[in-house]
């Protein structure tokens, strides 16, 4: 089994790279075993490297070093590679993916990750890449894009940042026209039209450093959560932030006239306007996206003790 460990230079709020370098050295000086540090030197590497790394056959783990961004190009890498498993070490500001399944911390414990086992989960599969955790259309996806102009500054956390963009797109256009034909869990075909702050699609859970957009997503149920927020009047705004960051607007009677919410395995989105795509902070310009599940197109590695 060989290891490749992926690692994003950039990723956090200070550069941990030498530091992690430092225990994998050390940790594989300790237990043996064929390794690879790789550092990413531009948008996109961490996808050639793991795409790299796979193809040269034997069994393999590629580790996903950083954050959020960092592990989405090591699993487009590794997608579909039979030989090939993905583990991270959230290194990111943000790190939403690894809290569907317990938090940052264990996933930071190298004897931990080493005695882990690969199980197959589901990814996202849309008109511009494919995705892991969560892909969004409309407002939540301008927060996203617009966020990346403040994760990096000082003192300022993945959570923070999302806040403050979100303040400042509270004061742009709210929602968008929407036409959204959903294919549920049955196979059945339901449309729904009108302005819509936005459509998310969740294979995971959290998104945006902390907030629970789909509080009941599965990885590995071949199924996608379906989470669509009509326009609400601006008064009303403040009341709901908090409990949807909570992930406490799929029951909350407060959303009843403008969530829906349904379970299934596509959604395609089209608008008159041109919208923002987010693809697991990834995103795009456009005016149509399908979002589509990928049933147990990735393995994923979990440290020892973590389940889905």
């Amino acid at each position: 089994m060989r290891d490749v460990y992926i690692i994003n230079p950039k990723a956090g709020k200070k550069n941990t790279a030498v530091f992690f370098m430092e225990r994998a050295k050390a940790f594989h000086a300790a237990h043996g075993g064929d390794y690879a540090l790789c550092l990413t030197q531009r948008e996109g590497h961490g996808e050639a490297l793991a795409r790299e790394a796979a193809a040269q056959g034997g069994p393999v783990r590629l580790w996903a070093v950083g954050g959020d961004g960092t592990l989405l190009e090591v699993v487009r890498g590794a997608a579909n590679c039979e030989n090939a498993a993905v583990g991270v070490f959230p290194c990111g500001s943000g790190n939403d993916f690894v809290r569907t399944l317990g938090g940052r911390e264990i996933f930071m414990n190298f004897e931990r990750q080493h005695r882990g086992t690969a199980v197959p989960i589901d990814m996202i599969r849309t008109e511009h890449g494919d995705a892991v955790n969560i892909c969004s259309l409309g407002f939540d996806a301008k927060v996203a894009d617009e966020m990346t102009r403040y994760k990096h500054l000082p003192a300022v956390s993945g959570e923070l940042a999302y806040t403050l963009s979100l303040a400042k797109c509270f004061f742009g256009k709210l929602a968008d026209p929407m036409t959204v034909t959903i294919t549920d869990e049955n196979g059945a075909v339901e449309r729904h039209s009108g302005e819509f702050m936005f459509a998310l699609a969740g294979n995971g859970r959290w998104y945006g450093g902390g907030y629970c957009g789909a509080p009941k997503a599965q990885l590995a149920d071949g199924l996608l959560d379906f989470v669509l927020i009509r326009r609400p009047p601006y008064y009303r705004i403040p009341f709901l932030v908090g409990r949807y960051k909570r992930g406490e607007h799929i029951d909350d009677a407060r959303f009843a006239d403008l969530l829906v919410y349904r379970r299934g395995t596509r959604i395609e989105i089209e608008s008159t306007a041109e919208m923002v795509s987010n693809m697991d902070g990834n995103c795009v310009r456009t005016r149509r996206e399908t979002y589509t599940v990928m049933p147990g197109a990735l393995r994923l590695i979990l440290p020892e003790g973590v389940r889905l």
